[in-house]
């Protein structure tokens, strides 16, 4: 790799997304995340965690629950919700007794949802294939039910209130036990139960406390944290208990064997390891195959394990928010409720200085799903889940001022689109649709009215939304990818090949734009490279492939961004969240001797990999040309600047 200028864009300020609840489905291995903006991440924690898909309420995320592959969750205007994880929109709405429902929980085996409400009413709903069906209600309570969980057999149901948790029959559907807190008022944040029926409930006092479900009496209680304790959840032995809260250090409990001064072997909960994995106020925590994830007020996905001690935080950030315009030198950043267009300074021209051009606005209800910019740098599109919209950008003669306007006519085939892509001429348009499942190609004009070139159906091809598109110089290929790591090549609208299916699913890919060689990184940071012209992966991916260098492996962060040297056909360059690596072909020698004799032998390709580690939450690498790169960073410090003031603190050598 050469000497290039590179452009550090440091500016871009994302809003900054709460997490508020998670829940994890252990046979798919996906973890459900809920946003403070209504939206749901669905990540794969299979290999590198990243996110799968991300869907849309239409009111707030208070609890999540999966059951069998499908994902449900309740929201503060009374109703709970299930899914569609194909077409990213809610199936359908059902409506609670009374009030907001604030906790859900399911009994798989049973195949039963649970839904506590504001005026503290418990709805239960039969889980069948058309939807949920209406069971019963359990007797009222005082007070909002705040969580709620099932035994292990599905018969009782446990709830957590102000000043005591309940234990419900599901048969009768009285309670049968009421355990109180104490005197003082105790709001009860968070409960777990194990097996053998013990609950462990985390309150406001900070307290942990154990409790005999069988018997209905108070086991123990440790004061865990200094203050309000919010979360609380088992690993998978149900040996470990964490918990944590407005106090942000996480606690361990483990449950070890002692024998009593009558030599009685006897169980009990000792305080074990804590970590600190956030600064301010943690919401929820989920334990999964060893790992801890952990989440709250930052917007951190937290990743932590012990023993040995290992942690790495996923900021909420998506490398989608950027598009460059390499022609025109504009950078198109994607908000929640505005897309901004800046122009990249020219040193030749002594432009020093990024400027803004154009700010589109749109409301924060219309969630963007994709956003992109065309290379010469006249056409911004981005698509809501209503409609894709369609923008010519002008400079105008005489003030030289950008001019935006909304294209009037579109194609009946400009549905709604998961991903955007356009050609290096800037000529034509890809996008595939969300709810035809097509992938349509317009030819763009500004003089007459866009036109369909191409509408390929996709479903022979793809059993899930594309996530990935790729268009090749001069528009020769088109290359779609879907999460079941399905990849398709298309040749002049029509089905060209298809790549073998790997066992996870593909973060990124890129054609490079002389040899045309296409670059795919999977989730495991695996990386092959297929020729598209000989249908066949090449000699130097098979290598790769059977000698993975470990420095790219074995680094936490999935590959994000795909990149080439256009100086040099040889070289690879991939970005994750914090390292650029370049990955460069080592040439044989042709003076070898032992080359001209042993011609039938082929001789291994070598590489080299060179390691950078110069940036912090780099969400875009990319060249401008030549001589000149674009990197696109968000600095940690203007995620904390969007927190609460009252979560604001001041820490020694930190500005």
């Amino acid at each position: 790799m050469g000497s290039f200028d590179v452009h550090r864009v440091n500016f871009f300020s994302p809003e900054l997304l709460s997490i508020q609840c998670m829940v994890v489905e252990n046979e798919s291995q996906k973890l459900a995340v809920g946003r403070s903006n209504a939206s749901i991440e669905i990540w794969d924690v299979s290999y590198k965690p990243h996110i799968d898909r991300t869907l849309i309420c239409d009111s707030s995320v208070e609890g999540l629950a999966w059951y069998n592959g499908r994902l449900f969750s309740c929201s503060a205007n009374g109703v709970v919700t299930e899914h569609d994880l194909h077409s990213l929109s809610p199936l359908y709405n059902k409506t609670v007794t009374s009030g907001s429902c604030w906790c859900i929980a399911i009994h798989k085996d049973s195949g039963r949802l649970a839904a506590g409400t504001q005026d503290g009413y418990i709805n239960i709903f039969e889980i069948t294939s058309d939807g949920l069906t209406y069971d019963r209600l359990m007797d009222k309570q005082e007070g909002k039910i705040i969580c709620i969980s099932w035994d292990s057999s599905g018969e009782w149901l446990v709830t957590g209130s102000i000043n005591a948790l309940r234990i419900y029959s599901r048969r009768s559907g009285h309670a049968l036990h009421k355990l109180p807190t104490g005197q003082t008022e105790t709001i009860v944040s968070s409960i777990a139960v194990t097996n053998d029926f013990t609950i462990i409930s985390a309150d406001s006092r900070g307290k942990l406390c154990f409790w005999d479900g069988n018997k209905g009496t108070n086991i123990a209680n440790y004061q865990a944290l200094k203050s309000i304790a919010l979360t609380v959840c088992l690993d998978e032995s149900q040996t470990k208990v964490y918990v944590s809260g407005v106090d942000p250090l996480i606690v361990c409990y483990e449950l070890i064997s002692m024998k009593s001064d009558m030599s009685v072997e006897c169980n009990k909960w000792v305080r074990s390891v804590q970590l600190v994995a956030h600064t301010v106020e943690v919401r929820s925590l989920v334990h999964f195959k060893g790992k801890l994830f952990s989440g709250g007020i930052d917007g951190y996905l937290s990743m932590s394990s012990y023993p040995p001690k290992h942690m790495v935080k996923y900021p909420p950030l998506m490398s989608s928010a950027i598009s460059l315009a390499s022609d025109a030198r504009y950078v198109l950043m994607l908000h929640l409720s505005h897309l901004d267009v800046w122009y990249l300074g020219d040193k030749h021209k002594y432009e020093n200085k990024l400027s803004k051009l154009v700010t589109i606005k749109y409301s924060k209800n219309d969630y963007v799903r994709c956003s992109a910019i065309s290379p010469d740098g006249t056409w911004v599109v981005y698509s809501t889940e209503e409609k894709l919209k369609i923008f010519s950008l002008i400079m105008d003669s005489v003030t030289c001022e950008p001019m935006i306007k909304k294209t009037g006519i579109q194609p009946v085939d400009c549905d709604v689109s998961t991903q955007l892509a356009f050609s290096s001429d800037s000529k034509y348009l890809w996008f595939a649709t969300k709810h035809e499942n097509t992938l349509v190609c317009l030819e763009m004009s500004h003089k007459f009215d866009l036109s369909t070139k191409y509408c390929i159906d996709t479903n022979p091809y793809f059993k899930d939304l594309i996530h990935l598109l790729e268009v090749s110089k001069w528009n020769k290929y088109v290359v779609a990818a879907d999460r079941n790591s399905n990849i398709v090549v298309f040749n002049e609208g029509k089905h060209y090949c298809t790549l073998p299916k790997y066992h996870c699913s593909p973060t990124s890919m890129k054609i490079h734009p002389t040899t045309e060689n296409l670059v795919i990184a999977y989730a495991n940071r695996n990386v092959v490279e297929f020729s598209l012209s000989r249908r066949e992966y090449t000699d130097f991916s098979e290598q790769l492939f059977l000698n993975p260098p470990s420095e790219l492996i074995n680094r936490s962060f999935p590959i994000n961004c795909i990149t080439f040297d256009a100086s040099r056909n040889d070289s690879i360059i991939f970005s994750d969240d914090n390292t650029i690596c370049v990955l460069t072909k080592d040439k044989p020698n042709s003076k070898d001797p032992e080359k001209k004799i042993k011609k039938l032998e082929s001789k291994p390709i070598q590489f080299s990999l060179k390691i950078i580690q110069n940036y912090e939450h780099l969400v875009f690498f990319d060249f401008l040309n030549r001589e000149e790169l674009v990197a696109v960073e968000v600095n940690p410090c203007s995620l904390v600047e969007k927190l609460p003031a009252v979560y604001k603190k001041k820490l020694f050598g930190m500005t």
